[in-house]
């Protein structure tokens, strides 16, 4: 629960608002009180053409399980919907409290109790079709579903209802066979909602403590922000008054879920309802006019040089403390604290490459040395020549700080040379040392291109061959390449990434994504990102990222050059949501992929690239937080680099940090 901001509306109808409540399925909710009528109400803004069809669905299907509908809206500009407010929290909210997930009996309830709303709504032919982690309220008394979209098919619901339920055991599959069957691969062969409905009943679900604690701290809240602005009610003596009502029954939430479900009666009902959840395919169905106004920025500094994003594609810092940005000739540290040079070097080429070793150094890399400079105060350590004089250093792919190893890629200065063998090598120098550890021969294909993933003693090598490409595990201790692997699935022209969290090789390209074990040849699912029918070519997709989101686990992000930015489950291949940003100016000459990055506390991913500027976007469901765009040039390129939970955005010759957590 957040105060309202700036620009938020402040009356809507006959309803007051009070605070905003956690977005579900990327539209806002908010807490309002009406005066007429005694209680809370949850307000959703809609973002849906058919809000009004899906109303009348849920009123058809009413009961346990949905929401209780006070007034319908959706005439309105900007149209909305008001719900009988109790406390609660998303599936994904709840994920992230409980970090090994719900309890077994806990998510066989869960099951029961969403089979019971579903089964009266598939009678009625109408399939829900917004099942996601962030659509699904947990009350004290049980699950709701948010009001119906109508999409898919009813066999997609138990799918996604398979989903959920792993979801809410933390990844680990229901133990219960007609459960698990939800998730069956082929729609027959899943259970009807009536099945479930028969088999499990709708058993007691019993909230954890630690459900019950967050439940009580969101009802003191409400109830703090509703007798701020309540005027003394007019009630019969023999009746207690709203506020002690409400002050009695806020004590009792600490208590355990019965008392939470006491105050809920009180307060008359226990229905609840949060906004419409995102699909299972896109959170928008285009490019939308995205709001929020950005935080006050905690300061701005201006460097003499207008290509900062250039020179500064990756950003090290000091314990947060410190960042060091490239100016070329200049070499800057910053402070974080108010964005002041700490000191200033110059002389540096603009060939140089910035990489962080070991504490309290920073090694430039040019063609045929390394220089080592002080983080104290950008003063000369030591240099040293690369490599051997026939070899030009071509990449720097990172550094192994527990061998003090930094790990570059060198070509043979005949590479250049028409109708000559390409020679590529992955070499190893021993910082420490001030020496070649090892140098690998990488039998590349005629492009001479090779791609090496370090983490700690894990290091692999993939290289393109003719057919496919080859994955292999390097010794990092000696530099000997282990057993290579090849994959001949891959698509021609398509780029590639591993990722081992995942543990999945990526292909990318022409608007698609495939996955596949690292030593499996054969994907285990492909999906088209470009299924919405934009015109021109497929577009170019991004580098796939993949980080552990609170609420909904493992994630996949990846944009493409439309403008979309996609969330997808790595195991199953499925779009969890998808957000269509602003274009770029019309005149951008290259149609590039927006860039993505995820502040440390997993709350805030932003989105960048040419002059539509930023976008701060809610991570477990792509909803809109903010925008910035600078004064600069509409035409230039925007880089954002995350310090903990500090947006530093460049944009121009200006660096801008901005609180992002």
């Amino acid at each position: 629960m957040e105060e309202l901001r700036a620009d938020d509306i402040r009356v809507l109808g006959a309803y007051v608002l009070l605070a905003r409540l956690t977005p579900a399925g990327g539209e806002p909710r908010l807490l309002a009180r009406r005066p007429a009528a005694e209680g809370l109400a949850e307000i959703t803004l809609v973002r849906d053409e058919h809000a009004r069809a899906t109303t009348a669905a849920l009123r058809a299907a009413a009961g346990p399980g949905f929401p209780e509908l006070l007034e319908d809206g959706t005439a309105a500009r900007p149209p909305w919907l008001a719900w009988r407010y109790v406390p609660a929290l998303t599936l994904a909210e709840a994920g992230a409290l409980m970090y090994a997930g719900l309890p077994h009996g806990t998510v066989r309830a869960l099951a029961g109790r969403l089979a019971a709303p579903l089964a009266r709504l598939h009678a009625r032919g109408v399939p829900h079709g917004a099942l996601t982690a962030d659509a699904v309220l947990l009350t004290p008394d049980g699950p709701r579903l948010t009001r119906p979209r109508r999409t898919g098919t009813a066999p997609d619901d138990i799918a996604a209802l398979g989903d959920l339920l792993t979801h809410a055991g933390a990844g680990r599959a229901p133990d219960d066979p007609l459960l698990r069957r939800c998730s069956h691969e082929e729609p027959e062969q899943r259970p009807s909602a009536q099945e479930l409905l028969d088999e499990l009943g709708e058993e007691p679900f019993e909230a954890p403590a630690r459900l019950v604690g967050a439940l009580a701290r969101q009802a003191d809240r409400a109830l703090a922000l509703e007798s701020a602005t309540d005027t003394p009610p007019r009630a019969p003596a023999a009746r207690p008054a709203r506020r002690t009502l409400l002050t009695a029954a806020g004590a009792g939430l600490l208590l355990g879920a019965g008392s939470v479900a006491g105050w809920v009666t009180g307060r008359g009902g226990t229905q609840a309802l949060t906004s419409p959840a995102v699909t299972t395919r896109r959170t928008t169905t285009g490019a939308t006019a995205v709001r929020g106004t950005p935080p006050a920025a905690l300061w701005r500094y201006d460097s003499k040089n207008e290509f900062l994003w250039q020179y500064n594609g990756l950003l090290w810092h000091s314990d947060g403390k410190v960042i060091y940005l490239v100016e070329h000739p200049e070499l800057t540290a910053l402070s974080m604290t108010d964005g002041r040079p700490v000191w200033q070097r110059g002389g540096f080429d603009t060939r140089e490459t910035l990489v962080s070793t070991e504490p309290g150094t920073l090694i430039l890399t040019r063609n045929d040395r390394f220089l080592a400079v002080s983080t104290a105060d950008g003063r000369q350590r030591w240099t040293e020549r690369t490599t051997h004089p026939d070899l030009t250093v071509d990449a720097v792919a990172g550094y192994d700080r527990g061998r003090d190893l930094l790990y570059y890629r060198a070509v043979g200065r005949e590479n250049t040379v028409p109708g000559t063998v390409p020679r590529t090598y992955v070499i190893a120098f021993d910082t420490a040392a001030r020496a070649e550890r090892w140098r690998l021969k990488v039998p590349a294909g005629e492009e001479g291109e090779a791609m090496l993933e370090i983490a700690p003693d894990d290091l692999k090598v993939m290289y393109a061959v003719e057919g496919g490409v080859v994955l292999a595990d390097v010794d990092p201790r000696t530099g000997t390449m282990g057993r290579p692997f090849r994959h001949t699935w891959t698509p021609s022209g398509g780029k590639l990434s591993v990722n081992r969290l995942t543990g999945h090789i990526y292909a990318f390209g022409d608007g698609r994504l495939s996955a596949a074990p690292l030593r499996v040849n054969k994907p285990v699912w492909r999906l088209n990102l470009s299924d919405d029918g934009g015109p021109g070519e497929p577009p170019v997709v991004s580098t796939p990222t993949a980080v552990e989101v609170p609420g909904l686990g493992t994630v996949l992000y990846v944009t493409d050059a439309r403008r979309n930015v996609f969330a997808i489950d790595p195991v199953r291949g499925r779009e969890i949501w998808r957000r269509t940003l602003l274009p770029d100016p019309p005149y951008a000459l290259v149609k590039s992929a927006p860039g993505l990055a995820l502040t440390r506390s997993r709350r805030t991913l932003l989105a960048f690239g040419r002059g539509a500027g930023v976008v701060a976007l809610d991570p477990r469901n792509g909803a809109v937080k903010w925008t910035f765009q600078s004064k600069q040039s509409a035409s230039s390129l925007y880089e954002v680099h995350t310090v903990n939970d500090i947006a530093v955005i460049m944009n121009g010759a200006s660096v801008f940090a901005f609180p992002a957590g």
